[in-house]
């Protein structure tokens, strides 16, 4: 018997594990592939979920961002924003995630790779956890295995969430064409209707990729071909191509079944208006650990606790979807943004990223409506415009 156990061996799940080990509470991890194991991510660690990470991350950095390059194609703007702290720190989510299991299992947290759930059974005192292997019990379950593993399944939430389609390409490039995205991180606009294209340096590649927030019908890979021909990206040494969907929001804003938990995209807890979900992977995993212990394995104080946690990340994200329906549903209106206030909203969503503001204070403050219509009044770094 186990006081938890998590099922998931991602972000979610290892943040969750390691808070709980660290207070001496009996953990099990539980993930199907064998580990590590590559995983379709833009791998981008906004300084905002940087800082939620109890313990340092610089080992499996590959670069630090201190630069953004906003590009909209409809106006044909640029705006170039720079902070003196890491904006974005790039990752591969191999290392990351290996890395957060590494420490998870430092504080005694068991794990067992290869491990396939098939079902869950919540019972009054504990959580029966059916595998291909074998049979384990414990008091409480984080399901932190996604928007379609066996948790969703088992519990009735397959179809619960708004999925984006999104495609990325780890592309290797010449050294002479990888400097020249090397020192920030791109974000294209306009290119795409419904969504935007970015370029994520890492280590030794570029990790390029599209998300399509509104419209699913547009063939991303012909979009992807089109983006790489006008970022002049044609010498290409090794491409390896990937797709996935994004849960963006739960229809059903119910979080947890009994003794059962959700966390990460098993949650669909990720931002609308950036299709950002490694930050709300993060304070999922740590809510659900905190949930467990203040609640002290008390079932309907524990999952009201949790409720109440995540209750606060859904009002956030509710702002952060007011946004999004502007910027990707109606395409005229994101234009004319733009146009009139995209230095601004440049400015704006980089302090977001960096954890200086919420998208709460961003829509209810009126001051951040100044800062939006008169940013050079309030910027820390210059921002440049025109392409």
């Amino acid at each position: 018997m186990y006081d938890v156990i998590i099922i998931g061996g991602g972000v979610a799940g290892c943040i969750a594990a390691y808070c709980l080990g660290v207070e001496g509470v009996k953990v099990l991890i539980l993930e199907k592939e064998p580990l590590p194991r590559y995983k379709t991510c833009g791998g981008g660690i906004v300084l905002r979920a940087a800082k939620l990470i109890p313990f340092e991350i610089d080992l499996v950095i590959d670069r630090k961002i201190y630069a953004a390059d906003i590009f909209d194609h409809d106006n044909h703007l640029h705006f170039h924003v720079e902070r003196y702290k890491p904006i974005i720190n790039m990752t591969m989510r191999e290392n990351l995630d290996y890395y957060l299991l590494a420490k998870a299992v430092g504080n005694d947290a068991k794990f067992k790779d290869k491990i396939l759930v098939t079902d869950l059974i919540i019972k009054d005192n504990e959580v029966e956890v059916i595998t291909n292997k074998d049979k384990y019990f414990a008091k409480y379950v984080i399901c932190a295995d996604g928007a379609t593993g066996i948790s969703t399944k088992v519990l009735g939430l397959r179809n619960n969430y708004i999925k984006v389609p999104a495609i990325e390409h780890e592309v290797f490039v010449p050294e002479d064409l990888f400097n020249k995205f090397s020192n920030s991180a791109r974000f294209d606009f306009g290119f795409l209707s419904h969504g935007y294209g970015w370029v994520f340096p890492k280590k030794k590649h570029l990790s390029i990729g599209l998300g399509n927030m509104y419209d699913d019908k547009a063939n991303l890979n012909d979009y992807l071909k089109a983006y790489l021909k006008k970022l002049e990206i044609t010498d290409i040494i090794k491409v390896e191509k990937h797709g996935y969907f994004i849960p963006i929001q739960p229809k059903k804003k119910k979080f947890t079944f009994g003794r059962i938990l959700l966390a990460g995209d098993a949650a669909g807890l990720a931002d609308p208006l950036t299709a950002e979900g490694i930050s709300y992977a993060i304070e999922t995993g740590i809510h659900a650990a905190d949930s467990i212990l203040e609640g002290k394995m008390n079932v309907d104080e524990v999952a009201d606790r949790y409720n109440k946690k995540i209750k606060k990340l859904i009002g956030e994200l509710k702002n952060s979807r007011f946004l999004s329906y502007f910027v990707y549903s109606l395409p005229s209106i994101r234009k004319f943004v733009f146009k009139k206030y995209g230095r601004g909203l440049s400015e704006l969503m980089t302090d977001i990223f960096m954890g200086e503001l919420s998208y709460s204070k961003l829509v209810k403050n009126p001051l951040n409506y100044i800062r939006f219509i008169k940013p050079r009044n309030f910027m820390k770094q210059p921002v440049s415009e025109g392409f």
